[in-house]
């Protein structure tokens, strides 16, 4: 028999408030920045109590992390067979992402409070889906013969989000255009490359 006193499960998460605290969080980094970004401010933004908040996510540097660099309102764009086009959509997205508002007034802050290596594994939890969509563009161009086995899809996914984070946060948007279309350039003749085979040691 069951007792009563068996813990029982707990109320699930409502999607619309998760969504409510995410998009509160983004807009006050926007207006007061990351320091202000308070739990409290969230809270009461959003309309939501701070414990609903604590239930969802165990930290404000959690919660801002998402907000920052969670899915957002960009989706990730169909690869159309044309791996020098959809890199370039892929830089377009990152920027924007990487120039919005949120994301200028909170990724500095974020970086110098990421120190531990739980805050770290957080970070490359909330980008595996984006890596892993990014590394299925590059394995369907190798198989279908576009480029070469063996890219580094985990380098290139690094260069991208870095390379656009940093243009970003320097450059503020300015010569957008020849950005996007030199870091495409770049990433797809990387990617043409593929992985160079080790040279053997000389026998003597």
């Amino acid at each position: 028999m069951t007792s009563d006193k068996q813990a029982r499960p707990g109320r699930p998460r409502d999607a619309d408030k998760d969504l409510a605290v995410l998009i509160a969080a983004r807009h006050l980094l926007a207006e007061v920045g990351y320091p202000q970004t308070t739990v409290v401010a969230i809270a009461k933004r959003a309309g939501v109590n701070t414990p609903a908040i604590y239930r969802r996510w165990p930290t404000r540097q959690a919660l801002l992390e998402e907000a920052i660099h969670g899915p957002g309102a960009h989706s990730l764009p169909e690869p159309t067979g044309d791996l020098r086009a959809d890199l370039a959509t892929w830089v377009r997205i990152f920027l924007a992402r990487a120039e919005s508002p949120a994301a200028r007034a909170g990724v500095p802050g974020l970086l110098a409070d990421c120190q531990t290596e739980e805050a770290r594994r957080r970070l490359l939890a909330i980008g595996a889906p984006i890596r892993k969509a990014f590394a299925e563009l590059l394995d369907g161009a190798v198989d279908s013969g576009r480029i070469p086995a063996g890219v580094n899809s985990d380098l290139l996914f690094e260069m991208l989000s870095g390379t656009t984070t940093f243009h970003a946060l320097v450059r503020g948007g300015a010569d957008n255009d020849q950005f996007v279309a030199s870091l495409a350039d770049a990433l797809h003749t990387m990617a043409s490359h593929g992985a160079k085979p080790s040279r053997s040691p000389r026998r003597r």
